[in-house]
């Protein structure tokens, strides 16, 4: 793979000092021993597919024009161009190529991420079923022997840290003038709890209003230049034409409406994927552990097996229904409106014409608030025993009257609708659904 200058350099000095300090670091990582091997393991994916169909093109695919390219790629992986966000801080392995005049861009679909910076490589994330999420580099210098989309082990640098999983990644920070983050300024990645006021330093924002506040669209040379009245001109843009050269890009905007959507994905993706590697060890070790108790071999997990199970069938549930989102401005938020009927076209209606995909953006996002992510492949793919268990607590929690406290932010019509709907759309309901 090749990789801008600074950023070669930069990776070199990183990798050599993290080699240095931690030698068997990432054998140490739970996701690099059996049963995943994570780095050893062929992926099986989105990317993988693409590169089996389009190998023997791939010079030409290569030789599009940078936008050409980028539109075939958004194409093949099934990403909407709607999705479009603009990042300026310096962030990224390419970070040497982004600034605030030349941002970096971002688009999402349910099953994949794609990020690119103008005369930069493309990167993309999607899922594997039993690796979680995956990494490629789309390289158009690289030889025609390389993949079109190469694996790339670089990215868990950073996209390793959630949970010791490899992982997506938000983080608001505050930005200088030329989109480094301040020295010593903190930074977060962005949670459902994380507070609107809190959200988006280092991206770009348009579609909001009034009384709607972020850090979005400011630099700065201190955290408190993104605070306070004196910010507010800044926080609502219509549009990014004479902010940065929009021409190379696919569209002007980069909106609050899929802003606030790609916060929600790549939580509840996140959840997914430590969930996923969490209960495929448990039933890796549970073997063992079986025989040490002396039980038959067709015992059921027990045990510590079951403790996972629980405590990533709660996280999941938490992440899928909202729980702990963050409050929104009076009056809701509006955005430019491109992004919901884009966002709109894969919508599972049940009878009644309801649909998860249906959104709000009044008080919250979602009009049903449980995510659509429950009908991903991240889901889907999970390990029967811990996708039948969040089933089963989903089916149980949205009927239950009055609700526990796990379920009591859903209004009671708001539940019954969750389940008539999830009853109608998701494939493969355990049995004991809905009794």
């Amino acid at each position: 793979m090749t990789v801008p200058s600074f950023a070669r350099l930069l990776l070199i000095a990183g990798l050599s000092g993290w080699a240095a300090r931690n030698a068997s670091a990432q054998q140490a990582e739970p996701f690099e021993e059996p049963p995943i091997n994570y780095s050893a393991t062929q992926s099986n994916d989105r990317a993988t597919a693409i590169n089996a169909a389009f190998q023997a093109r791939a010079t030409e695919i290569r030789s599009l024009p940078a936008k050409k390219r980028l539109q075939w790629l958004l194409d093949e992986m099934g990403v909407p161009v709607e999705s479009q966000l603009f990042v300026f801080s310096k962030t990224s392995l390419q970070r040497d190529l982004i600034s605030p005049e030349a941002p970096r861009v971002l688009y999402f679909s349910d099953e994949a991420y794609v990020g690119w910076s103008p005369t930069g490589a493309f990167e993309v994330a999607v899922f594997d079923a039993k690796l979680g999420t995956t990494f490629y580099i789309f390289e158009p210098h690289a030889t025609k022997e390389e993949p079109l989309l190469a694996r790339s082990g670089d990215c868990l640098l950073c996209h390793s840290r959630h949970e010791h999983t490899p992982s997506l990644r938000a983080r608001s920070v505050f930005p200088d003038l030329n989109g480094e983050p301040l020295s010593g300024s903190g930074g977060s990645n962005i949670e459902p709890s994380t507070p609107l006021a809190e959200r988006w330093g280092g991206w770009y924002v348009t579609g909001g209003r009034d009384p709607l506040q972020h850090r979005g669209n400011l630099t700065g040379k201190k955290p408190a230049d993104f605070e306070g009245d004196a910010a507010m001109p800044t926080r609502n843009l219509a549009s990014l034409d004479g902010v940065v050269d929009t021409r190379r890009y696919l569209l002007k905007t980069s909106d609050v409406v899929p802003l606030l959507m790609h916060d929600h994905q790549v939580h509840v993706h996140n959840v997914l994927s430590t969930a996923n590697q969490d209960a495929r060890i448990a039933l890796h070790r549970w073997p063992a552990m079986r025989e040490i108790l002396g039980l038959p071999k067709d015992a059921p997990p027990q045990g510590s097996c079951v403790v996972v199970f629980d405590s990533q069938a709660e996280k999941i549930l938490d992440a899928l229904l909202c729980r702990d989102d963050a409050a929104w401005p009076a009056g809701g938020i509006q955005g430019d409106g491109v992004f919901a009927p884009a966002y709109a076209k894969t919508r599972k209606p049940d009878a009644k014409g309801r649909s998860l995909r249906d959104l709000d953006l009044r008080s919250r996002l979602f009009r049903y608030r449980c995510s659509p992510l429950i009908y991903s492949q991240s889901f889907a793919t999970l390990p029967k025993e811990l996708r039948d268990i969040v089933l089963l607590r989903l089916s149980s929690g949205l009927r239950a009257f009055p609700p526990s406290p796990s379920f009591g932010h859903l209004a009671d019509d708001e539940r019954v609708a969750i389940h008539e709907i999830l009853t109608a759309t998701l494939n493969e309901l355990p049995k004991g659904w809905g009794k």
